[in-house]
């Protein structure tokens, strides 16, 4: 096989196992926003820490393979497949592999995933941290 040809196929196979990473990776948020919103119904020390809260977060990746939504209202959580209009604060996500780094980080740092530029985000960043808390209390919940 020539160069070009061997340099197309990994370009193409790359590409491919890309596609397939991201689409994990939506289908993973989606499913933690839901596994979230689950423990909210069923888990009342849980369900305080929204409360009286309102928000709205959109998370995207930057080629915009991901997408998903959280709706908070209230001492509700709701979860759309798609990145919402007028959210309180949009994560966009470098790639899948920034946000499984973000998630399944031992102690998620903000910070340093901004300065890294795994992660970008619009809007509030109190509320980033606290979506980042709810999270990692979640698995915190499930790993004992």
């Amino acid at each position: 096989m020539n160069f070009f040809k061997r340099r197309l196929i990994e370009h193409r196979v790359k590409g491919a196992v890309g596609l397939i990473n991201s689409r994990a990776m939506d289908l993973f948020l989606e499913t933690l926003l839901r596994l979230m919103r689950f423990a909210f119904i069923l888990d009342r020390d849980f369900r305080r820490n929204i409360e009286g809260f309102q928000g709205r977060y959109a998370f995207t990746s930057r080629d915009g393979r991901i997408a998903a939504s959280a709706l908070f209202d209230g001492s509700r959580m709701k979860v759309k497949n798609r990145a919402v209009d007028e959210a309180d604060v949009t994560i966009v996500f470098k790639d899948g592999k920034a946000l499984r780094r973000f998630l399944f980080s031992e102690n998620p740092d903000i910070i340093k995933a901004i300065l890294d530029n795994e992660i970008s985000y619009t809007g509030n960043l109190n509320y980033l941290a606290k979506f980042a808390y709810m999270a990692k209390h979640l698995q915190l919940n499930f790993a004992s």
